[in-house]
């Protein structure tokens, strides 16, 4: 069914007063009552950005935080139609005008990016879980991983402590996001450039642990022996209380 342009006009016309709150008068709109529009869909997206957006909301002063949402409403122009989208709209229309720069929020694109991320791990499509056992031997067998993940990397350690400290702190980190098995709740640790290596290798790989751990002592430049082995158990043995290691491979 295609619309008159009439109405497709009075529609841009609603849809623009709606993100700008600048008053008109619109066909079939009782006067007096067209603010309420614009009212219910700014709390809508308002709403959605805050519930998206906690950490970010929590280290932003007030009037920072209506800053960013209005600019991105008002001249941004939402493009989905779905507003668990929204987030990652906002996000990238910020990051894109480079907003944490000019509003002195250099932590603002990575704030913003972990917490759309949490949300992208948490509603992510099932990926093909591996078959594994629960009982097995770090070092002798092959790990199973818990597919449902993602690693990346922030100018600032916005995860692992709070911004007033992060924000003394840019250089290379590293977070690892990831969906629980049973619950669908999604975990996250900071991880250092030989942890993102050693579990990315092991993945590459799929061998056991003793077959590439000489490796990782090269890397780390270390010896291969004992302090290694403590390391890398400790290590990888947190994963697996954690669930990030599923357990191991069934051969």
């Amino acid at each position: 069914m295609h619309l008159l342009k009439e109405t497709i006009a009075i529609q841009e016309q609603l849809g623009e007063y709606c993100r700008t709150g600048e008053e008109r008068e619109l066909p079939g709109i009782t006067p007096g009552r067209i603010h309420h529009y614009h009212r219910l869909i700014s709390n809508v997206v308002n709403d959605t950005l805050r519930t998206a957006f906690p950490i970010t909301v929590a280290a932003l002063e007030e009037s920072q935080w209506e800053e960013l949402v209005q600019v991105f409403f008002t001249e941004g122009i939402p493009q989905t139609p779905q507003v668990w989208k929204l987030p990652f709209e906002f996000y990238e229309y910020h990051a894109g005008r480079e907003t944490g720069k000019r509003m002195d929020l250099p932590f603002l694109d990575d704030l913003l990016y972990f917490e759309w991320m949490e949300i992208e791990i948490h509603t992510m499509p099932d990926r093909p879980y591996p078959d594994f056992i629960s009982e097995g031997d770090l070092f002798q067998d092959t790990l199973a991983f818990n597919p449902e993940y993602e690693i990346i990397q922030l100018d600032y350690p916005i995860h692992t402590h709070p911004v007033s400290e992060a924000l003394h702190m840019k250089g290379d980190h590293f977070a690892l996001l990831y969906r629980l098995p049973e619950s669908g709740h999604v975990q996250f640790l900071g991880l250092s450039a030989l942890n993102v290596y050693i579990i990315t290798r092991l993945q590459e790989e799929k061998v056991p642990l003793n077959e590439i751990k000489n490796e990782f002592a090269r890397v780390a430049g270390i010896e291969s022996g004992r302090y290694l082995d403590d390391a890398l158990s400790k290590y990888l043995g947190d994963l697996l209380e954690r669930k990030m290691i599923l357990g191991f491979k069934k051969e």
